[in-house]
């Protein structure tokens, strides 16, 4: 009995972009893995709670079924949108952009969007046929690849998208990759230049980040960094990998109006993208996992808790704990028996010193539970 409108083949910004012009409150959006050939990514946005449970449905009588329609004229509003919030200054510097993507993602309007703004741009796509296999899109393969044609080509910019289109990776002039947190910095140092209000952020979320802040920013867990943009009214949010949030045009994660947005700073501040990334202060940050059983996760937390609980830890998605000199992150994985664990420190000796101490301590903890 529901109405149903079909986009067909969309990306995620362009489907959300129509939620409120069909007066639409439920979206889904299904894709092809990245990471494992055999399975789909299934993503779910709704303006109200969904119970993760099976119940049965039953079926309405026919005169009471609901209608279908499909859409294919979806792009134009969202171009349009896009277009009057990003400054004239992109089209009068005429930049470059190297993009990347993979060949049978939905159809994207990045190319024709840059061309409206008077940029040339270099198209790039791959497939496991490019490497023999498949693989994660945004990875060492595809990025060193748009680096090289970047550097080729003279091109200001290269960026990889994930084929939803809700996470998006950059590189600079050079060809060097930059770091999620520090194009996260960038944004949020940008917004808070000249907007009132909060920026939110994961736990995972580096001091590069606190750096730009200055005191503003919000740190939640990583499941609610879209939820508490909305509900704080920031004016920016964002998390890893590659994902950002900009209220002024929709609340989703928005790969392809994060291009727009980084040419316009390029543009109206008259700097390069590595110049943007010299403003921030980069740390020495390792990220990896430890093996944990499910049902031993929460406990280690907990004792961890304990452990660290003269340090006053941060709690709303595992344990943060901070130093002087760095930060350490314990939290439990969503879909692997692992603990994530984020170190972040001035130097990487240290990064590397905390990490083998934090490994030892998760040993230790988990070998007592187990006696």
């Amino acid at each position: 009995g529901i109405d149903v409108t079909d986009f067909g083949v969309a990306t995620v910004p362009l489907m959300h972009h129509n939620l409120q012009k069909l007066d639409a409150n439920l979206m889904i959006n299904v894709s092809r893995s990245p990471l494992r050939a055999d399975e789909i990514n299934i993503k779910i946005l709704s303006n109200h709670e969904i119970p993760l449970e099976q119940r049965p449905t039953g079926h309405v009588p026919w005169n009471k079924l609901g209608k279908l329609r499909y859409l294919d004229n979806y792009a134009e509003s969202y171009i349009e949108s896009a277009l009057g919030l990003i400054s004239s200054a992109v089209k009068d510097t005429g930049f470059m952009v190297v993009l990347g993507f993979d060949e049978g993602s939905p159809p994207g309007i990045e190319g024709e969007i840059l061309n409206l703004l008077e940029c040339q741009t270099v198209n790039v796509s791959f497939r496991g046929s490019l490497f023999g296999e498949s693989f994660p899109l945004i990875n060492s393969s595809t990025i060193s690849m748009i680096s090289d044609i970047v550097k080729a080509s003279g091109a200001d910019m290269g960026v990889v998208l994930d084929n939803d289109r809700d996470s998006v990776f950059f590189i600079d002039e050079r060809g060097n990759p930059i770091r999620d947190q520090t194009v996260l910095s960038i944004f949020a140092k940008h917004y808070l230049k000249d907007h009132d209000g909060p920026i939110v952020s994961s736990v995972v979320s580096s001091r590069s980040l606190e750096g730009v802040s200055g005191g503003r920013l919000i740190r939640t867990s990583v499941d609610s960094v879209l939820k508490e943009v909305y509900e704080r009214r920031a004016v920016f949010g964002g998390d890893e990998p590659g994902m950002y949030i900009f209220p002024e045009f929709q609340y989703c994660f928005d790969g392809t109006f994060a291009i727009l947005k980084m040419l316009e700073i390029m543009a109206e501040e008259k700097m390069t993208l590595s110049q943007l990334k010299s403003d921030i202060d980069e740390y020495s940050r390792v990220e990896f996992s430890v093996d944990c059983p499910n049902e031993l996760k929460d406990a280690v937390i907990q004792r961890l808790v304990k452990y660290f609980r003269d340090k006053e830890p941060e709690l709303c998605d595992g344990i943060r704990v901070e130093e002087p000199s760095c930060f350490m992150l314990i939290r439990a994985s969503r879909f692997e028996p692992a603990l994530r664990i984020y170190i972040e420190s001035e130097s990487s000796e240290k990064t590397q010193n905390k990490a083998l101490d934090i490994m030892k301590l998760i040993e230790t903890l988990m070998g007592d539970m187990n006696d």
